[in-house]
């Protein structure tokens, strides 16, 4: 109940914003570089920085390491901002 009270809603994305999500996901996949990224999960916008591993546009699912060595996955939709 507590975690209740700190949930937000979806913030809304323009197509600008996740056309620019889109091309840093690419940059990263291709040129094996390190971004921040912040996705919605749970009622909360949390902050990662990711290594894409691969895209798999059918599922619109993008898979990743985190800044562990983590591997771990999100759906293009639970991402919010690219830093």
């Amino acid at each position: 109940m507590f975690e209740e009270q700190y949930k937000v809603p979806k913030p809304f994305l323009t197509q600008d914003t996740m056309e620019r999500i889109e091309r840093a996901l690419m940059q990263s996949f291709h040129e094996e570089e390190e971004i921040h990224i912040s996705y919605y999960r749970d009622g909360m916008v949390q902050d990662m920085y990711i290594n894409v591993l691969h895209i798999e546009p059918m599922t619109k699912t993008i898979y990743c390491t985190d800044a562990f060595g983590l591997n771990t996955k999100f759906k293009f939709d639970e991402l919010v901002n690219i830093n």
